[in-house]
């Protein structure tokens, strides 16, 4: 016979009293995502193909409209092209740098390499190139596991093409029968489409054109008119109240875009359906808060939906213009609301840097001032400076201020009480106002590119005044000063037009004390075995492009007779980096920055974003080396396009006490190009032939490559 429940019982597991988790909720929920800025660069190259992949993937909500807002004139339709053209860019960007190295064109077929020379050649040349950005090949059933119940759309392109089978080659055995699906991809291929481009591992296939129409059907496009540009930076400059004229403007110029968004939830009612709205801020900092009050004002969401603003970097250009927007965006809206975004903290090395730190008895008890000698946070981008913008914030307020200062927070940090976003941010901010004040005059270095080999200058750009004092280059030395760190050197180096694409951390380990092996490179250079008996520090290095990856420097023997001690390399990503492309191509987690730090904003998880006053402690750091630098006080020193930066930055590193010191045996995946510029080869492979030497790396395995570039 049937019981009917107590009331109490129902209300349990009928009402709010059990809320549903973010990641499903959002599923269920209307959501409409702003993108105010949606016709700049960074909407073209980063958000739309982001929430393109998100679509892909199966992450974008069901009942998601994305509504651009610009202030260009443009109708639907033209808007439909200009994301079009975005999305079909980002796909088409890594097809066509691979086809331009040598010919790495797919054949129709199973997309194999059109070229006679080595993997590791291939692998080299793949190597200066960002794979983080790039669009995978979707997985077949194979590569997922068998996994075919998937919400990821790729799966639906991806399986039109799977690998044969005894079932697909029907039972008599005879290819012929078999489906034509089966029969266009030999047994192990992976041919996605007409036109793909495969390198290694990798395949890159042609845009879905299919599913980007679809895509177009959740996208409206609003203008921003008339501009606020104005109105806004008189009351960001005067840091005051905004006035009156810049209020009414924005309200006027978000109406058509707050009528739109009602339009969208209008469609699709529902009782107990939340309409959420998230707002992204692509525009300078001088607008937000204007457009923030607007949003305000007209465009919070209703009936128990949340209203969140995403905003872009730099937010400010000082710790008084930044603490300025902060007390501006509070007057009407919680800092649960606000989401101000740093794409390095999205990245999954910075997460893994989190769990290795402190889930690992083997590293816990070593990260301290007692075991680590410095530590190197680099980020290096072989092309140059060409916009307003940059020329207007210079490399430190760029790169240092927000991504280099935030993975130094990271790896600083204490442990922090819990795994909550607020007590992450808490360990953060402590360590932020930890760090001394700079020494400008003995522990910067900062810089700008001329002319070389062929490329301009930055002063050389028509938009740039000849008298800039925009630094192009920055090396910072810090100092945290509490118990862990005082006097372990913080390296930060960034800069543009230098010879690589590399962002990464080097932790460099004290030498062992009382090493009977030699704990430094011998003055004997005459002597092969006095040299050969340093193998260098130990290292921990987590590279977070042109691809991520983790690994160790260790000593061990050389084989053979004798104990001779040779430097080696312990990987520690392999695994990690396949679980990873698997998850991805399964449609289980996304793993470029952009789209992690979406899904985040719309789940409400706020860990990955930084914190107002985290912003001013990391503006308070740099501040008074952006004025030294403007006021002349530290030189800006020239450095040819392509090369290594300032040779004065070299001088520094080593000052501080930074070893260079190569692992022969490194790949080129895994060695640093600083280093292989600054050691020097000669006494240590006296009595190898050098074409041995660079030999093996080009013929017979991975293994170094010969400095292109001098020190």
């Amino acid at each position: 016979r049937f019981v009917r429940e107590p009331r109490s019982v129902r209300r349990c597991f009928h009402s709010d009293a059990m809320p549903l988790p973010a990641h499903i909720q959002s599923r269920r929920d209307c959501l409409t995502f702003v993108v105010l800025g949606a016709t700049g660069n960074l909407a073209r190259r980063k958000l739309l193909p982001a929430l393109f992949q998100l679509y892909l993937t199966g992450h974008l909500p069901p009942r998601a409209r994305i509504v651009g807002v610009g202030r260009t004139e443009l109708t639907d339709e033209q808007f439909h092209e200009f994301v079009a053209a975005a999305i079909r860019q980002a796909w088409e960007t890594p097809r066509a740098a691979l086809a331009g190295q040598g010919g790495l064109a797919g054949s129709g077929g199973s997309g194999g390499h059109q070229r006679q020379a080595s993997f590791h050649t291939l692998n080299r040349q793949s190597s200066s190139m960002d794979l983080d950005g790039l669009f995978h090949a979707p997985p077949t059933r194979a590569d997922i596991g068998g996994c075919a119940e998937t919400l990821a759309r790729t799966t639906i392109y991806q399986l039109d093409s799977p690998r044969m089978d005894k079932d697909d080659i029907g039972a008599a055995g005879d290819p012929d029968r078999a489906p034509q699906s089966a029969r266009s991809s030999a047994p192990g291929s992976r041919r996605i489409s007409m036109g793909s481009v495969s390198l290694g591992e990798h395949t890159y296939p042609a845009c879905p054109e299919h599913c980007l129409v679809d895509f177009l059907t959740r996208t409206r496009y609003a203008r921003m008119f008339p501009p606020v540009v104005s109105g806004a930076r008189r009351a960001s400059d005067s840091s005051s109240s905004i006035d009156d004229d810049a209020a009414s403007t924005a309200d006027e110029s978000l109406r058509q875009t707050f009528d739109l968004v009602e339009r969208w939830e209008a469609e699709n009612p529902g009782e107990n359906l939340r309409r959420n709205r998230l707002y992204y801020f692509a525009m300078p900092s001088e607008l937000y808060p204007p457009v923030a009050n607007a949003v305000h004002r007209g465009g919070r969401a209703v009936d128990g939906g949340w209203t969140r603003l995403v905003l872009e970097k730099p937010f400010g250009s000082d710790a008084v213009s930044a603490a300025a927007l902060n007390r501006h965006l509070a007057k009407a809206w919680m800092e649960k609301s606000l989401y101000r975004i740093d794409r390095y903290l999205g990245k999954e090395v910075i997460d893994n840097l989190l769990v290795m730190r402190f889930a690992n008895r083997l590293l816990t008890p070593i990260w301290n001032r007692d075991n680590i000698a410095n530590v190197q946070i680099i980020h290096k981008e072989p092309f140059g400076a060409i916009s307003d913008y940059f020329d207007r914030h210079g490399i430190i307020r760029d790169v240092l201020q927000n991504h280099l200062l935030q993975i130094l927070a990271v790896l600083a940090m204490d442990r922090p009480v819990s795994l909550d976003p607020e007590d992450i941010r808490d360990a953060k901010l402590k360590v932020l106002r930890q760090v001394d004040r700079v020494d400008v005059e003995h522990r910067v270095v900062a810089g700008q590119y001329v002319a070389h080999e062929g490329k301009l200058g930055y002063k050389d750009n028509p938009s740039v005044a000849a008298d800039s004092r925009a630094p192009t280059f920055a090396m910072i030395v810090l100092n945290i000063r509490n118990e862990r760190w005082d006097g372990v050197p913080f390296i930060l180096k960034a800069g543009k037009a230098l010879n690589e694409k590399r962002s990464e951390i080097r932790i460099q380990l004290r030498q062992t004390p009382g090493d009977i092996f030699g704990d430094q490179p011998a003055a004997d250079v005459a002597n092969p075995e006095a040299q050969n008996a340093y193998a260098g520090p130990n290292e921990f290095v987590l590279r977070l492009q042109p691809h991520e990856e983790m690994y160790m420097k260790l000593t061990i023997k050389e084989p053979g007779l004798g104990v001779q001690p040779v430097p080696s390399e312990m990987e520690l990503s392999g695994r990690w980096r396949a679980e990873q492309l698997r998850k991805e191509a399964a449609g289980e987690a996304p793993r470029r920055a952009y789209e992690r730090l979406l899904l985040d904003a719309v789940h409400g998880h706020q860990a990955h974003f930084v914190r107002g006053d985290e912003l001013e402690a990391a503006w308070s750091i740099v501040d008074p080396v952006n004025a030294a630098i403007e006021s002349g006080d530290v030189p800006l020193h020239e450095y040819p396009f392509g090369t290594r930066g300032p040779s004065q930055a070299d001088a520094l590193r080593a000052a501080v006490g930074h070893v260079a010191f190569v692992v022969p045996r490194d790949g080129v995946h895994l060695s640093s190009a600083d280093d292989l510029a600054s050691y020097d080869f000669s006494p240590k492979y006296a009595s190898v032939p050098a074409g041995d030497v660079w030999g093996r790396a080009m013929d017979t395995g991975p293994g170094l490559m010969p400095p292109t570039h001098s020190a």
